[in-house]
């Protein structure tokens, strides 16, 4: 009966020895193991989660990129329907002044405009001699006056615009009362041309029209010149001279009227 006491005892003593050995062996390998689940855990936390956040944010600037281009290719057809819009309201003007005297004026596309590095003073249309253009032809716009012919060859002709100071151009502004107030183009710039050799001290309105006079019998009278702005003392002599808005865009100038000659 001893002997099975004490065998059993062993036993008891064998199985706790063995547990300590196996809660020993796994604790050890859970510390063997340590460092590579905490380098995991880092690798984890640090550069998988930059790994995935870079992925997110390539998808996310992908996503915005392609809005961009989205937005942009709206914007574009936008863009392009408005300059539709403009170009059809270019055409139709041209096309109602035409239909408004058909004898008069023959039309002619603008090749290019001189005046690059200052001032545009010429102009060069794709209508010449062959089309029944004239040397010294009046050359206007709806808008109003552009300048004359200075030269023509066969297929094409130069047009001496009024923002030269050799064209000279009489014109005219009404005045309350019946009254003119008369003087001469004498050019200017694409923005501003000068009006001198004013004779009338008469006050002018604000913002008044001005329009070829008609005197000197080269340009038809009651052609839209500009918009006068100021008159003042002219400082080359004892008359006055006026600051004149144009009534046409030489810059955005497509196609041109030019005056038939009888």
């Amino acid at each position: 009966m001893k002997a099975k006491t004490t065998g059993a005892y062993a036993l008891i003593a064998l199985g706790a020895v063995a547990v300590a050995v196996v809660a020993f062996s796994r604790g050890t390998a859970l510390e063997a193991i340590f460092p590579a689940e905490r380098a995991r855990r880092t690798f984890s936390d640090k550069v998988w989660s930059r790994v995935t956040g870079a992925c997110r944010g390539a998808s996310a600037s992908a996503e915005n990129v392609a809005l961009r281009r989205e937005v942009a290719a709206l914007a574009l057809a936008r863009d392009d329907a408005a300059r539709l819009e403009a170009e059809n309201a270019r055409l139709r003007r041209v096309l109602e002044y035409r239909d408004q005297n058909p004898e008069t004026w023959l039309v002619a596309e603008v090749l290019a405009s001189g005046g690059s590095s200052g001032p545009r003073r010429t102009m060069r249309v794709g209508k010449g001699s062959l089309a029944g253009v004239c040397e010294g032809a009046v050359v206007v716009v709806p808008e109003g006056l552009v300048g004359r012919v200075e030269s023509v060859t066969p297929h094409t002709s130069e047009i001496r615009l009024v923002t030269d100071p050799l064209l000279g151009v009489g014109c005219e502004v009404s005045l309350p009362g019946g009254g003119v107030l008369r003087g001469t183009l004498a050019g200017g710039t694409e923005e501003r041309l000068v009006m001198k050799h004013i004779l009338s001290a008469a006050e002018v309105p604000p913002r008044s029209p001005v329009y070829t006079s008609g005197l000197g019998g080269i340009y038809p009278k009651g052609i839209a010149v500009g918009t006068l702005l100021e008159v003042r003392k002219d400082s080359d002599s004892p008359r006055r001279e006026g600051e004149v808005l144009p009534a046409v865009d030489f810059a955005t100038l497509r196609d041109v009227f030019i005056r038939r000659e009888k």
